[in-house]
């Protein structure tokens, strides 16, 4: 007897295009995005909504030069589309490993997946001479620390985006909404407290680590002393002193510092200045409980050095 013809692919087929076109697009896997900084998984957040999974790799109080790895980082990389990391070998000793380790094609650098967020920033700091080991941790390609610059931050959500748009071209244009959007929002972050800056354009204050630059490039204050002789090695009592007479006669009352830094070395230095005070800024979104987003992150650390320029007047 013959078999009757089925046709249930046909009717399926049916359905699925009735139930499609009533209740949008196909359900699809999301993009999984990995970042390698709290900040950079923030803006990566803002621009993917809810057509990504973002992993942040490593928590806002961590320092991000030396980061020690863990299995789930290799877990997350193996199936990551995207890998965003800072560049400009602030990563260096961490993320080129777990990248060959995770045998993930996708994210390797030249890759759709590979992006680099320095990309298009105008980068300080870039050495003019040739360096060596004996020069501490030294960056070859310039200061890495360009995130505390709200405008990086557009270029950085701008690379982001485009990453996203290799791989998922199909919501290229609710990328870009939200890219206009955190643009719009960080201009006006930028705007907003440079008009809050201005009585103190030109503060000169120390910090620990190189790493305030680019923050007091854009918001017209000094923050070129360094307590930190050289970079990743722990300062002499000699030139702690030599910074303490420097501070004493230019009037330098303010010192920065990261929260991951030994905060002793500071410490020192300020109980040898007078009226001189020592600020532990979250530098990262989560680096401080109250720092949860960029914009917050940003606010706090600009209100900080603000109040301690009022109090040590």
């Amino acid at each position: 007897m013959k078999k009757p013809k089925s046709y249930f692919p046909y009717q399926f087929l049916l359905v699925s295009i009735l139930f499609f076109s009533v209740f949008g697009t196909p359900l699809r896997a999301k993009v999984s995005l990995v970042a390698s900084l709290t900040d950079v998984k923030y803006l990566a957040d803002q621009i993917a909504g809810d057509r990504a999974d973002v992993y942040g790799m490593i928590r806002g109080q961590d320092d991000p030069h030396f980061v020690m790895t863990r299995p789930d980082f290799l877990v997350k990389l193996n199936d990551a589309d995207v890998l965003c990391v800072i560049g400009l070998d602030l990563e260096v000793g961490w993320i080129p490993y777990l990248q060959q380790q995770s045998r993930n094609i996708k994210i390797q650098k030249g890759q759709p997946g590979f992006c680099d967020t320095s990309f298009g920033v105008r980068i300080l700091g870039e050495p003019s001479v040739m360096m060596d080991r004996s020069m501490g941790d030294m960056h070859i390609y310039g200061n890495p620390h360009y995130w505390n610059d709200p405008i990086n931050a557009i270029q950085m959500s701008l690379n982001i985006k485009n990453a996203l748009t290799r791989v998922d071209p199909l919501n290229r244009d609710y990328y870009e909404e939200n890219f206009q959007k955190l643009k719009k929002r960080l201009v006006a972050l930028t705007k907003e407290e440079l008009k809050k800056m201005e009585p103190y354009f030109g503060l000169k204050v120390a910090v620990f680590h190189d790493q305030f630059v680019y923050l007091a490039s854009r918001f017209k204050f000094n923050a070129n002393l360094t307590i930190e002789e050289r970079p990743g090695v722990p300062p002499s009592a000699r030139y702690m002193d030599q910074v303490v007479s420097y501070m004493i006669a230019e009037k330098i009352k303010i010192i920065l510092i990261g929260p991951y830094h030994n905060p002793k070395y500071a410490e020192y230095v300020s109980s040898k200045v007078p009226g001189s005070v020592v600020l532990v800024l979250p530098v990262s979104v989560g680096g401080t409980p109250e720092a949860t987003t960029y914009e917050e992150t940003l606010k706090i650390m600009l209100q900080k050095i603000r109040d301690a320029a009022d109090k040590t007047k």
